[in-house]
């Protein structure tokens, strides 16, 4: 399965590809909103993982405008109430909230596999 890992903290980014590459998953990083686009719009992708706060943009305008059909994990320190509906309002398959569990979130990726 490949996912695509759309996240700018590099201490999460490689905590992440660690466990996912462990769990014989393919995982291309992009840590921006433009380089997201550029990337999904040329590269199928079977999952991404999502952040929400991003230096050139929010993630949840670049899920509404640019992902089409791929299953998606929001992962994002934003915790509240109505980001989280949001979110799963707009369409994604699961929001998770920072700190996470990484086998929470490893479980929840064969979901969608």
């Amino acid at each position: 399965m490949k996912i695509l890992l759309v996240e700018d903290n590099q201490s999460i980014v490689k905590g992440l590809v660690y466990a996912l590459e462990q769990n014989k998953y393919n995982v291309i990083v992009r840590t921006t909103a433009k380089d997201t686009i550029d990337y999904i719009a040329n590269n199928p992708v079977d999952l991404i993982i999502l952040d929400v706060s991003l230096p050139d943009g929010n993630g949840f305008d670049l899920y509404k405008n640019h992902v089409n059909n791929i299953k998606t994990i929001f992962l994002t320190a934003r915790d509240t109430e109505d980001d989280i509906v949001l979110g799963l309002e707009l369409g994604a398959d699961d929001y998770i909230t920072k700190p996470f569990s990484t086998r929470e979130l490893l479980a929840r990726s064969i979901e969608y596999s």
